[in-house]
């Protein structure tokens, strides 16, 4: 686990921004600087968690520099892409990225730009589309990325829309449905409109200018929101005020019209401001569009504002609430599906549950700066809680990018033993661990199961007393199989609780055969090179890892062996230059053996130099001794370490006796640094026992036999499961008792 410290040394001071931009009196100027190293990995990493929660998972944290920025962290927004896999779109205060989240505990950060003229501590982005929009206060319209390849890691920066009214902009606001961005803010402005149409080319269309705007919510009014008048319309719920926003400050209900007939210039509907107003900054309406929650970043910075906005000429202020904490100010806040997602700085991202009542309770939290809760401007900056998968992404000032889920229910399920990658083919057993709040009571715990090969069904898991069970997954008839597995508890009144982090995949099979391995320790069989190799300097080859200085080498190899294959890293500044270089594995046989995989650690870097971030190294596979290949991964993450990647070959291609793999490290761009590695190659298949022998009386492989075991083949009797039915006779009945009884350690 890695331990994390506020620094506060000269060095790190030197990665602050000097920006001095913001509204007139935005206190955010000096914040602490960021805390720098690699993407911290939940799951993956086995890593419980690096900041305080309460009903939340940590996932990942990804720094600022693996962000391609420096300085501190800003804002972030959301986009899914239409396969349905999950982006973080993350500001820095010198760089956007765009980190793949779709397995949250593994982010990989696809893309990264330096803002170049937006650079300031204020960067803003929103997405319309398949394009990704940002805005700074230091200079730059609206910047506009593709993001229609980010799939296959491709993202691309498009240009920048012509400014129409200074270039400094503190925010944008979108209106996904209509096609519609806003700049908000900057200098003294409002609004200013453009089109998405060409989604490639924003055009201006026109300006709200009758106050400032700090920020806003734009919405097409739904059909079933309660003010009939303004259904359909283009409804903005605007933060601000006059003189920046400093006076006067209050939220602004205006109607722009409709798609079809749009006005810029809108017509103000209802202005609120509420007792010992500081600063309206930033709010959001939940899903009916009854309430809209607020913010005050100053007087009342640790306070919501809860507005009903029913009617939309007559919007009314119903009271300030606790944000949870007696010090820590309110910056960004959503509603989603009941709750409000918080960002207040120093106490991280808080969630509450929002009352019939008109009160908040606060139901979760992650605290991203667990020094202290005071009023400082440094922690969390902004949330996104849209993600159809749940996984939630926040941004922060000295953490950068932090991902994590959220688990309020009554009823927690674990696993003891964890999820097991693989069982035998007759099956296996899963340890469950079920924890309640209150008085509730657990009627059972079921899990659902569905084999690749066809079979599937439900399977009651067995009480071993303590909150604690056991669900025997059956055995498949058609190995090497996968199960899909998930859980639910039922409780005796009825309500199900399922697991939402499943299903989980088993892989079903005997044991592993290595058909081939390589570890480095010898060349042979291995090419250095392959036709259209251009690079001037750092070509592979093989040898004892140097690591030497800052030039993102490896320090040792990956499987304890000695040596690897990797690019010249002998001389203390040589890396990949001015091209390809490419490494070739010996061609094998993949054919004879079901389920065959390849593996591979892997190591490679390109965060250091003048141009970071902006290279990639390709991983193919060929069936036909290289005459054609197929991508299997393009790797951009910097993970400072080795990473260990299996692949299923007929995900891929079709195996054949002709097999070879390529690695491919390229500098393609001036300034990039780049090394690369790869060790512990081999490729492997799955084993069957086509002869299995009688089922083991230690059903619940726990090294003993005792009473866990009976249980399991109690609540099994009368039927027919494989691992309980000791004698084979084909159903589970007194005659196993009899076997398991004389196999009986206690």
């Amino acid at each position: 686990m890695q331990t994390f410290k506020y620094a506060t040394t000269a060095a790190l001071l030197l990665t602050m921004g000097l920006s001095v931009q913001g509204h007139e009196n935005d206190p955010k100027r000096n914040p602490e600087p960021a805390i720098l190293g690699e993407i911290v990995r939940g799951g993956a990493d086995g890593v419980a968690g690096i900041y305080p929660t309460e009903n939340v998972t940590f996932y990942s944290q990804v720094p600022i520099n693996q962000l391609g920025g420096s300085g501190n962290g800003s804002d972030c927004w959301g986009y899914t892409s239409p396969s349905g896999r999950e982006y973080a779109l993350v500001t820095t205060e010198t760089s956007l990225a765009v980190v793949e989240v779709t397995s949250p505990t593994n982010p990989n950060v696809v893309f990264t730009y330096s803002r170049g003229g937006t650079s300031s501590l204020w960067g803003d982005v929103k997405v319309v589309g398949e394009y990704c929009y940002m805005v700074g206060e230091g200079g730059g319209s609206i910047w506009t990325f593709d993001l229609t390849d980010v799939d296959n890691g491709n993202v691309s920066f498009v240009g920048e829309a012509a400014s129409n009214g200074g270039t400094a902009t503190h925010n944008i606001a979108s209106c996904p449905e209509a096609n519609l961005l806003a700049r908000c803010g900057g200098g003294n402005s409002g609004l200013r409109w453009y089109s998405t149409d060409n989604p490639a080319n924003p055009s201006y269309l026109g300006e709200f200018s009758d106050i400032y705007v700090h920020d806003a919510q734009i919405a097409l009014y739904p059909q079933t929101a309660p003010d009939t008048t303004y259904r359909g319309h283009i409804i903005g719920f605007l933060n601000g005020g006059n003189n920046g926003g400093s006076t006067n400050t209050s939220l602004w209900v205006v109607d722009f019209g409709t798609p079809a007939n749009f006005n810029p210039s809108g017509t103000v509907l209802d202005t609120v401001t509420w007792p010992g107003a500081g600063y309206s900054h930033q709010g959001w309406a939940d899903d009916d569009f009854n309430f809209y929650w607020s913010n005050d970043e100053t007087a009342l910075n640790y306070t919501h504002q809860l507005i009903n906005i029913e009617d939309l000429n007559n919007i009314d202020f119903v009271a300030s609430l606790s944000n949870g904490s007696a010090s820590s100010v309110n910056h960004n806040n959503y509603w989603h599906e009941g709750l409000l997602y918080a960002a207040n700085y120093t106490s991280g991202i808080r969630i509450f549950e929002t009352l019939p009542t008109g009160q908040i309770n606060e139901v979760a939290y992650i605290d991203t700066y667990p020094a202290n809760d005071g009023a400082s401007f440094n922690g969390a900056w902004s949330v996104f809680p849209y993600f159809v998968s749940g996984t939630v992404i926040a941004s922060d000032f000295q953490s950068g990018l932090i991902v994590f889920g959220v688990d309020i229910s009554p009823v927690g399920i674990s696993y003891p033993s964890g999820i097991p990658s693989s069982v035998a083919s007759s099956g296996g057993p899963i340890d469950i661990d079920v924890s309640l709040d209150g008085s509730i009571v657990v009627d059972e715990v079921r899990m659902d199961y569905s084999l690749s090969s066809g079979a599937s069904g439900q399977v009651i898991a067995s009480a071993n007393g303590s909150g604690s069970y056991t669900a025997i997954l059956p055995g498949t008839t058609d190995c090497p199989d996968i199960a899909s597995v998930s859980f639910e508890v039922v409780l005796t009144n009825g309500e199900v609780y399922p697991d939402n982090g499943g299903p989980y995949q088993i892989a079903m099979n005997d044991g592993s055969e290595i058909l081939a391995a390589w570890n480095g320790d010898t060349q042979a069989g291995w090419s250095f090179s392959d036709v259209g190799d251009n690079a001037i300097d750092g070509q592979w080859g093989r040898g004892f890892p140097a690591g030497i200085g800052d030039r993102g080498d490896p320090a040792t190899d990956c499987d304890g062996s000695g040596q690897c294959f990797l690019t010249d890293n002998e001389f203390g500044n040589s890396d990949v230059d001015d091209g390809i270089t490419s490494l070739l594995s010996p061609i094998f046989d993949a054919t004879g053996i079901d389920g065959v995989q390849v593996g591979y650690c892997r190591w490679y870097s390109n965060d250091a130099g003048a141009d970071p971030n902006n290279d990639s190294m390709p991983i193919e596979i060929s069936n036909n001794a290289g005459v054609s290949w197929v991508l299997l991964e393009d790797v951009s993450e910097n993970a400072g370490a080795w990473v260990d990647r299996t692949f299923q070959i007929s995900d891929f291609v079709t195996p054949t006796s002709s097999m070879q793999l390529r690695f491919t490290a390229r500098d393609l761009n001036a300034g990039s640094v780049i090394e690369a590695g790869v060790d512990n190659v081999r490729v492997f298949g799955t084993v069957c026992d086509t002869t299995p022998g009688p089922p083991s009386c230690d059903i619940n492989n726990d090294g003993t036999v005792n009473g866990g075991d009976l249980g399991i083949l109690l609540s099994a009797f009368n039927t027919d499961n494989e691992l309980a039915d000791l004698d084979q006779s084909g159903t589970v009945d007194g005659g196993d008792i009899g076997l398991l009884l004389a196999c009986w350690t206690g």
